[in-house]
């Protein structure tokens, strides 16, 4: 009996031994962050009845799928799904083989760039296009001009901004994240509709108080060029061009100020509204104060007076697919392993 007993009581002290010496060589892993390793102590604790360790096991194991997985579409160019896979690892056993991963698709400098650029859209998309539909609820005439300076060189630079980070993506349609070029796609576009409503219902608004007189003042002086030299109708029509140009005093400094701003934030869209401009200009003081009146008087009333209608748009939220939305949220969290 008393042999039995010192039997068992030697099984014992070498079973706590064992145990004993695989929870030292667990946390010397841990410390090392191999969750191989960790899985292989775990599991072996469990087999010899330390059920406490069950949920350890699991975990590590759990982890261990996920980096495997998160390699395969890593080896396939999905970046989004292989990234999200290894945070999921890392939240579970904080490995070195996921941040691994984790720091290869965060030094791509062409997806850092193109990650800052959407979260950049998504702060700022729902305040400007509710700012812009304010402002498309009132009329031009009333706009404060330093806000409505100040609008559109913050639409402008965000949207060249965009542009110059998707410029920037080598990816094609079949690689995954050029879902993100997709989605900084939909919001530029709702951007640059906005900005092109707000132009054309300036546009419209200057038509609807001038254009009336415009082509009054325009047939006036064909009628009378043809019956009278240019001295002497430049002197008929004085009083009624003086006129118009007194109506049209707030309307030129709203659309001279856009043609500044446009031209100082945009080269394209400047252009045009300066050629816009010039018509309005010229066709408001007749040919008393600019000599090309008569060139180009005709083409200038029309293309004051024959403006694309502002069109009421509703604006819709844009859907992030719930990858997508994961992966920004991750990308941002973990930024500091780059």
């Amino acid at each position: 009996m008393r042999k039995s007993l010192i039997f068992l009581s030697v099984c014992l002290l070498a079973a706590c031994s064992k145990e004993s010496k695989l929870e030292e060589s667990y946390y010397q892993a841990e410390v090392q962050r191999d969750h191989q390793s960790q899985y292989q102590f775990a599991q072996q604790l469990v087999e010899l009845g330390e059920t406490s360790w069950q949920q350890r096991a699991q975990q590590h194991k759990a982890a261990i799928d996920k980096v495997i997985q998160s390699q395969a579409h890593l080896t396939q160019k999905e970046l989004i799904t292989a990234f999200n896979l290894a945070a999921e690892a890392k939240q579970l056993d904080n490995s070195m083989a996921a941040d691994t991963i984790l720091k290869q698709i965060l030094s791509d400098d062409a997806l850092q760039k193109l990650v800052k650029s959407t979260h950049t859209l998504l702060d700022k998309h729902s305040a400007l296009i509710s700012q812009g539909q304010r402002l498309l609820n009132e009329a031009p005439i009333e706009w404060n001009i330093i806000e409505l300076n100040e609008f559109l060189f913050q639409l402008n630079s965000l949207i060249q901004n965009s542009e110059k980070a998707i410029a920037l993506t080598p990816w094609q349609h079949k690689d995954q994240a050029y879902h993100l070029i997709t989605l900084n796609t939909q919001y530029i576009e709702q951007l640059k509709l906005l900005q092109q409503q707000l132009l054309n219902r300036v546009k419209t608004a200057t038509c609807d108080a001038l254009c009336a007189g415009l082509k009054a003042n325009l047939k006036d002086a064909q009628k009378n060029i043809k019956l009278f030299d240019e001295v002497a109708v430049e002197s008929m029509m004085t009083f009624p061009f003086e006129q118009q140009l007194k109506k049209s005093k707030e309307w030129l400094e709203l659309n001279n100020n856009i043609r500044i701003t446009l031209e100082e934030v945009d080269e394209v869209l400047g252009e045009h509204y300066r050629a816009y401009y010039k018509s309005l200009l010229r066709a408001v003081r007749g040919p008393k104060h600019d000599q090309q009146y008569w060139q180009f008087a005709a083409e200038d009333v029309a293309r004051v007076c024959n403006v694309e209608q502002a069109i009421d748009i509703k604006f819709t939220p844009i859907a992030l697919s719930p990858n997508l939305e994961i992966f920004l949220e991750h990308y941002e969290q973990l930024a500091f392993l780059r």
